[in-house]
């Protein structure tokens, strides 16, 4: 990961004050508590806890669609009703509030979700491809493009922004990886680790314990020489 390609705070907020006003807590969400798209625009009242969101879903790519089968779906690489806590930062839950406020929440069959197309079929909700054209036109109206004059960031940079942040400012790197929702915590140190080396040390330690531990048994067994035994460092 180029931390060159994770926006800055400032231009989280430049985003989020151009995307189309609906959608400003989506960029939050997303930069604020590690939710990829499908699970920001799968968002219900009920993801809300003391102190912390519970992701348990993603909406499917044909939500928007009136023919869709099944507009939500289990978190990506994990099976029906497996779910991760997010810690529900301050000024995260002053967003869902002032949204709530403005914009109320609908009913899509047994949910309450924050996100249902306004514009379309009663029921449906947007998903990736259909959110994808605000975010690009709110990057670019905040003036964030690339030298090829596309736009400079993605909604998933946002999920990079919440992970290269809360590793900067000392959150261990396993807290982040769950938070993440990564499957191991070898994926998040393969991504950010060398943002922070303390993380990835950290990281690497982690991993490195069981196998020194299995290295001092096997040559307390008798079972090979110190030299057979391979190191992490």
């Amino acid at each position: 990961m180029d931390e060159d390609a994770i926006p800055t705070r400032e231009e989280v907020d430049l985003i989020a004050r151009h995307i189309e006003p609906y959608y400003r807590l989506s960029v939050y969400l997303q930069a604020g508590a590690s939710l990829r798209v499908s699970e920001t625009l799968a968002f219900t009242t009920q993801c809300r806890r003391s102190g912390a969101l519970r992701v348990r879903e993603q909406v499917s790519r044909t939500a928007h669609r009136a023919d869709c089968p099944e507009r939500f779906g289990p978190l990506k690489h994990r099976t029906p009703g497996a779910y991760r806590d997010v810690p529900l930062a301050a000024f995260l839950e002053q967003e869902i509030d002032a949204h709530l406020r403005r914009w109320g929440a609908t009913p899509v069959g047994c949910r309450v979700v924050l996100y249902a197309r306004r514009r379309g079929v009663a029921g449906t909700v947007p998903t990736a491809t259909t959110y994808g054209p605000d975010f690009r036109w709110a990057v670019r109206a905040a003036g964030l493009l690339g030298r090829d004059r596309t736009p400079q960031y993605t909604p998933h940079t946002l999920h990079h922004f919440f992970a290269s942040t809360a590793l900067a400012h000392g959150v261990p790197v396993h807290e982040v990886s769950r938070w993440l929702g990564h499957t191991s915590i070898k994926t998040t140190v393969d991504i950010y680790g060398h943002l922070v080396p303390a993380a990835a040390r950290s990281a690497a330690a982690q991993w490195r314990a069981p196998v020194d531990h299995a290295r001092k048994r096997a040559i307390t067994a008798g079972r090979c020489r110190d030299a057979d035994v391979p190191i992490f460092n």
